[in-house]
């Protein structure tokens, strides 16, 4: 119900009962007319159910987030984000202005600001939580509409095209090299930890929380549980969880190799946890990344780091790891299930499954990166290699692989072999002619059977009477 009064010669007010039972009213109208249309479009607005007391938006926005952040129903990583945006952005602009005070152009003016000072998803965020609490209060019926809402084609070009930064990942080299730095910044654990990492694809939490109990290395898999599977961290503490998503909760096989290593590591190790600190302790991920992480991958004079693959974050060893299945071609199905991942096509998700023979490749495939990347990052033989004698011709013997490797000094010591030749007079047969003097194998072309003669029996033969001239030449 509402009615009009008039208040001066030329003032008139509308009043109206609010929801709780008590009357408001409106001023400023400066005939009759006007307060009588508006009271009757607010009888009507009234039967609609879209009606909205102009008086619910004098809440100011520092006493509407107190009320609004309560009801947020979300990680506790997550409101604590959020609580940081309200404490540090939203509410020193806006904390005394109510909320039908804010305009859209107001909004526009504080988001170019914002926009000078902080990243892009910085603003996002701040601007994604300030519009979630003005949509609460559309649906409370304290403000028509969200002064928020970004308007289409508004603002630069280039702050709505999508961005065409890559992320960065790793190839199975990288990898390693960044694993050994990170060994020699944070000890044996950290560098297993980044090699798990990118050979299975895990996220953070998954590896920072995985306890003994979920590693089956005789069956060569490890398990990410639905219910604690996830280490989750705050400002003030860290807690076992469920994953991100239910599609997280899954078996993930080893390659051969890395059951190896995380047997030896296990072996050396007591705990809980396969993943600590050097002191045992569980990881933090700000810690981590602050103290070994970035060091390994960016590079560190100070702490004797070099830069491997600048700019590359723990998450991205997962798409690394994406990357590679891709290379080798594994089905899309195959990924999203090692990975935890959802298909964007439900149909193909459901009718699709992981045939038997396309585990056994991917791990021959993800050990094969394994030893091809050993491979590459082995050093040079920088040592100086002496050319092999060029092959002597038809009539010649070739040379033994023995006699290739004799050294310089025992070249000098024990002459070059050389065939035996007849003496003047004397017919030697075929078989001796081969014989090398200092050899105990007899050398024979392609045609001949081999013979083996040793030394002593050449010498015997030498002394037979008549065979003076062979001793001689022995």
């Amino acid at each position: 119900m509402a009615w009009i009064e008039q208040t001066g010669q030329h003032a008139w007010r509308v009043r109206y009962q609010r929801d709780t039972g008590r009357y408001g009213s409106i001023s400023g109208f400066s005939n009759k007319k006007a307060a009588t249309d508006y009271a009757n479009d607010l009888e009507s607005d009234r039967r609609r159910g879209s009606w909205i007391d102009p008086a619910a938006g004098n809440i100011t926005t520092s006493a509407w987030s107190v009320v609004w952040v309560e009801t947020v129903d979300v990680e506790t990583r997550t409101e604590e984000n959020y609580r940081a945006y309200l404490r540090n952005h939203i509410l020193p602009r806006w904390g005394y202005t109510t909320l039908g005070d804010i305009t859209a152009l107001d909004v526009t003016t504080w988001r170019k600001d914002l926009r000078k000072r902080y990243a892009a998803s910085t603003v996002a965020g701040i601007l994604t939580v300030f519009s979630m609490m003005l949509d609460d209060a559309v649906d409370q019926r304290l403000i028509p509409t969200n002064p928020v809402h970004r308007r289409r084609r508004r603002g630069r070009r280039r702050d709505h095209a999508p961005s065409r930064l890559e992320k960065v990942f790793a190839m199975p080299e990288h990898v390693i090299q960044i694993a050994d730095q990170a060994t020699m910044l944070g000890g044996p654990s950290a560098g297993l930890l980044v090699i798990t990492a990118a050979w299975t694809g895990c996220r953070w939490g998954e590896l920072a929380g995985l306890q003994r109990d979920h590693i089956h290395l005789d069956r060569g898999t490890i398990i990410i549980d639905p219910e604690i599977g996830a280490l989750h961290e705050s400002a003030h503490e860290l807690w076992l969880g469920p994953p991100k998503t239910p599609a997280s909760a899954r078996t993930i096989p080893l390659p051969p190799f890395l059951i190896e290593l995380l047997r030896e590591h296990l072996a050396a190790t007591t705990g809980t946890f396969v993943f600590t600190s050097p002191l045992g302790c569980r990881l933090r991920r700000s810690t981590f990344d602050r103290r070994v992480f970035r060091p390994a991958v960016d590079g560190n004079t100070r702490k004797g780091a070099q830069p491997v693959r600048p700019g590359l974050t723990f998450h991205g060893l997962r798409h690394s790891h994406k990357t590679w299945l891709i290379a080798d071609k594994i089905p899309e199905i195959a990924q999203a299930r090692r990975l935890g991942h959802h298909l964007s096509n439900r149909l193909a998700e459901v009718y699709s499954h992981v045939a038997p023979e396309i585990e056994p490749e991917l791990l021959k495939n993800l050990e094969r990166r394994w030893y091809y990347a050993h491979q590459t990052r082995r050093p040079k033989d920088s040592r100086p290699r002496r050319t092999p004698p060029a092959p002597r011709s038809a009539p010649h013997a070739p040379h033994t692989a023995a006699t290739l490797r004799t050294t310089d000094k025992l070249r000098h010591r024990y002459p070059r072999p050389q065939h035996i030749k007849p003496h003047r007079g004397e017919m030697i047969t075929n078989r001796e002619a081969r014989i090398l003097p200092n050899s105990s194998v007899s050398v024979h072309t392609r045609d001949q059977r081999p013979h083996r003669t040793t030394l002593i029996e050449l010498m015997r033969k030498a002394l037979r009477p008549g065979k003076n001239a062979t001793i001689e030449r022995l």
